[in-house]
């Protein structure tokens, strides 16, 4: 059975049981701070089991993209070295949210393994937590599963938590029950405690489908609470269920793998025999890996998932590299990838050529830096034999890293097969040491605390407050709850709110929170509301104080009256439909490939962060920037429509963030133009799947400009720009800035850019003229001792201070020096450049060819005697020392070095 008809049997078993079928999620967990990737199959419905979220179904089946590169099984170096090692990886799952447990869960996985895909019952092992005695009796009294093949693990009290799963330290849990399969004799280990399920970990036992049963909520004491709604959550390896259907000892030889395999040793032109073969398996898994994930977003970079997704990619360019794939290639393999598997994950095809061009030009990036780097760790390689060392050190390491891009894990490779070792602590320091210098590590104070339940009447389990923003702002309701907020940048304690109903608007999507104040009924006391929030109760207020302080004030509360700033708001808004319009004329501009990577609204100014490659020309942004005001200034309806389901949302057109999560319905946020608003080429409509707040109409917004463009990545481009009262104020400064200009040149001497034109290139014209006068000055200060060189261990020495007005003067002077004392000459002359103490070395051309004196070697001498750095070529070489009062004493020393003293 091929894969595909696998994957399609799965669903349509489950849904046959009254499953809903839900698609992957974004392997990018934009909702999940916690992860790098999306790991497992449950990740998109952790609100739901946690009682934050509620579904309209409570039955539901997926594949999920999952990716893993760190963990048990999961190093990175070992993928493509075995049979079922992988980054990238497919895993089937059922859910029950309430619903059905133990019994239907167990059986429907021994019904679909058995009898819908044919596995030999006599080769399925189970395994089960040692008390869970329901398990085993659906096993064994249920299913008739024989007892010598049921094997029970685990033991809390021991520490022991085989078969029993954990979403956290705390939270809920459960025992699980797994399905293995056995791969036969000849897949045996020799393991000192016999090979056996829960015993060793080697290939013979393949675990295929777990099953866990959460029914417990951890407290912090390690109390197991029985949780009100007992769920399932199941996980089936896909990866590995079609090797055993297809009967193959290895992932690597199923249908997901084999075109990808031959496709590698096709642009190679090798066999995939021994070494070769791990490398091409190795493309294999990293091509899906780099496809899936930049398709969802993540690009490849230094930091975080991004660096992840570099890591990957460089290390199977390694692989082709070792190969002889001197070329890019592995974007090749990954449209592969793309032609193979977008009929199930549709969003590689929408993506291909952006994804493609990505991969190609980190490719083309990677090869120009594993030259270069590789010359030199040769050069670190011969220095590690003069030092009869064996060990790479973490400088040398880091050097790599963050001059030629090699990761650390590439790094050791190559140095094993040298037979060296790499200092992985010493490298770390190093990366310690940037992260500290350039503040990348910012530290958050969280000090969000639990919720204290004020309305008696209300649970929080699933709760979700009210928003009536979008049509009032202002609007009355009552407290649910308060609870700790942390505290601001002045140090200051904050609680967050809870009301039923509110028409504040809470960070979200990019857009800034509101804020106001709220006034307590019937005492009139108000409280500045500094900032709204968004949890998973709803929009949440905060206010300076403590739980306690606030609690005091409401403590005899009717109701508050809540009254948003109506000028922050109407300024937030004006920036948010402003992104809507620069958004939609990007696509227009730049091309449909244009897709949002990220954007912040706030009331003073937006920002846009976009996929495109390479900078915008001064043209493209001044046609965006005029096309978008072209549509204010048409005074176009924005249309807002609500509780629209996501797929009439897709088939009008709307624009969604990719991997975004969005509910069943969906609200769509509508800007079409009519075909005689604007010119033909500026006629497309903005149709977006967005929560936030927005003028009603295009005219509200005023007057918008683009203040800045710049990349923040590869392939990703941000736009600043501001609208309504901060653009007038943006143009109120350029007014100014160009009376005050005026004021400076003559009412009757043409053009502003004319005159000062004429101003910089008649300084320009003194520039030179003063640097001429000063070399002259410089070389006719020098003629006294051109004319009587000394003579030092037979040697003719000219030293001596030389004022310069730059560098680049400075070394004429000292060519000029040396080329005025003939053969066997040595010049030292030393300057203060730019506030820097500079010591220049030259000398002739003879000394140079009979290796009589190397000028690198003497200033790195001299230097070095008075607490300089330096060195350089064998003719010419610098240094730089601590201050103006070491040149003295350096020129002071040059017969002392010179002589060998």
């Amino acid at each position: 059975m091929k894969a595909k008809e696998i994957r399609s049997r799965f669903l349509e078993y489950f849904a046959q049981k009254d499953h809903q079928i839900v698609s992957s999620s974004s392997l990018v967990p934009l909702d999940d701070p916690t992860l790098i990737f999306t790991n497992a199959g449950m990740n998109q419905f952790k609100s739901v089991f946690l009682g934050l979220e509620k579904r309209d179904y409570v039955r539901a089946a997926s594949v999920q993209k999952c990716m893993r590169v760190s963990g048990k099984h999961n190093d990175l170096e070992e993928v493509g070295k075995d049979a079922r090692h992988h980054t990238l990886f497919e895993m089937l799952g059922n859910w029950s949210f309430g619903d059905y447990y133990k019994k239907e869960s167990i059986a429907w996985g021994w019904e679909l393994l058995t009898e819908v895909f044919k596995l030999d019952s006599l080769r399925l092992w189970v395994s089960i937590y040692k008390d869970d005695e329901e398990s085993f009796n659906i096993w064994t009294e249920d299913l008739g599963f024989p007892v010598e093949r049921l094997v029970r693990l685990g033991d809390l009290e021991k520490g022991d938590d085989e078969n029993f799963w954990s979403m956290a330290d705390t939270g809920p849990c459960g025992p699980c029950t797994e399905i293995h399969y056995d791969q036969g004799e000849s897949m045996k280990c020799d393991h000192p405690d016999g090979c056996a399920v829960g015993v060793c970990d080697c290939d013979r036992w393949l675990e295929l489908w777990n099953h866990v049963f959460m029914a417990y909520d951890r407290q912090e004491d390690g109390t197991l609470v029985p949780l009100p709604m007992k769920s399932v959550d199941t996980g089936l390896g896909f990866e590995r269920l079609v090797a055993v259907m297809q009967g193959k000892k290895s992932n690597y030889e199923t249908d997901l793998f084999t075109p990808l395999v031959a496709k590698a040793a096709q642009l190679s032109g090798q066999k995939p025999e021994g070494a070769n073969k791990i490398s091409m398996q190795v493309i294999a898994d990293h091509a899906r890996a780099v496809a899936f994930t930049i398709t969802d977003g993540a690009l490849p970079s230094n930091e975080g998932r991004g660096y992840v997704v570099r890591r990957i990619l460089r290390r199977a360019a390694r692989h082709g590299h070792l190969l002889g794939m001197e070329e890019p290639f592995l974007w090749k393999v990954s449209e592969l990838v793309i032609d193979e598997m977008s009929d199930v994950y549709p969003e590689l095809a929408e993506r291909k050529d952006r994804t493609l061009a990505t991969i190609r030009k980190e490719e083309e990036r990677f090869g120009r830096t594993l030259t270069a780097g590789l010359v030199v760790y040769g050069e670190f390689k011969k220095q590690m034999k003069a030092d009869h060392r064996t060990e790479l050190s973490g400088e040398e390491a880091f050097k790599l890293h963050d001059t030629f891009g090699f990761p650390v894990d590439l790094t050791a490779v190559v140095a094993e097969q040298d037979g060296y070792t790499v200092d992985h602590p010493g490298f770390a320091v190093c990366m310690e040491k940037q992260r500290a210098q350039s503040g990348s590590d910012r530290v958050f104070k969280a000090g969000i605390g639990a919720w204290q339940i004020l309305a008696e009447d209300v649970d929080l389990a699933g709760y979700s407050n009210t928003f009536t923003g979008y049509l009032n702002l202002q609007d009355t309701g009552r407290v649910v709850a308060v609870r700790a907020g942390g505290q601001d940048t002045e140090g200051r304690e904050l609680t967050q709110v809870l009301t039923d109903k509110t028409p504040f608007y809470g960070t979200s999507g990019g857009q800034v929170g509101d804020v106001g104040i709220f006034t307590v009924q019937p005492s009139g006391l108000a409280m500045d509301v500094i900032a709204t929030e968004k949890s998973s109760e709803g929009n949440v207020l905060v206010v300076v104080g403590t739980p306690a302080e606030i609690t005091a004030k409401l403590e005899k509360a009717e109701s508050i009256l809540m009254t948003v700033d109506a000028v922050h708001r109407r300024d937030v808004t004006r920036h948010h439909t402003a992104t809507h319009l620069l958004h939609a004329t990007l696509r227009e501009v730049l091309g449909d490939h244009v897709e949002q990577a990220g954007s912040e609204v706030t009331s003073g100014r937006l920002r846009f962060d976009f996929r495109h490659d390479g900078g915008m020309t001064a043209e493209e942004l001044a046609r965006v920037e005029t096309i978008v005001q072209q549509k204010i200034m048409a005074d176009l309806p924005v249309q807002s429509h609500a509780d629209v389901t996501l797929q009439d949302a897709r088939n009008m057109g709307a624009m969604a963030l990719f991997g975004e999560k969005y509910g069943d319905t969906v609200r769509v946020v509508e800007i079409v133009p009519s075909g005689t608003d604007l010119a033909e080429d500026a006629n497309g409509p903005s149709i977006e799947l967005c929560g936030g707040t927005h003028c009603t109409a295009t005219g509200a917004i005023g007057p918008f400009r683009i203040i800045s463009e710049n990349g923040i990545s590869a392939g990703v481009r941000r736009i600043e720009a501001v609208a309504g009262n901060a653009a007038m104020a943006e143009e109120d400064a350029d007014r100014n800035q160009l009376k005050s200009l005026g004021g400076l040149l003559r009412p009757d001497g043409g053009s502003y850019a004319d005159q000062v034109q004429a101003l910089l290139d008649e300084r320009q014209d003194l520039r030179r003229e003063l640097a001429k006068l000063q070399q002259d000055s410089a070389r006719a200060s020098l003629e006294d001792v051109l004319n009587s060189p000394r003579e030092v261990a037979g040697f003719k020495v000219i030293s001596a201070l030389a004022p310069s007005p730059d560098k680049a003067a400075f070394m004429k002077l000292g060519d000029h020096v040396r080329d005025r004392l003939g053969d066997n000459g040595v010049v030292v002359l030393g300057a203060e450049l730019d506030g820097k103490a500079t010591l220049l070395v030259t000398v002739t051309a003879d000394l140079v060819d009979s290796k009589k004196l190397h000028a690198g070697n003497l200033v790195k001498a001299i230097a070095q005697a008075v607490g300089g750095r330096g060195g350089g070529r064998p003719n010419m070489a610098q240094a730089g020392l601590p201050d103006a009062e070491a040149l003295d004493k350096a020129l002071s020393m040059v017969d002392e070095v010179l002589s060998g003293g």
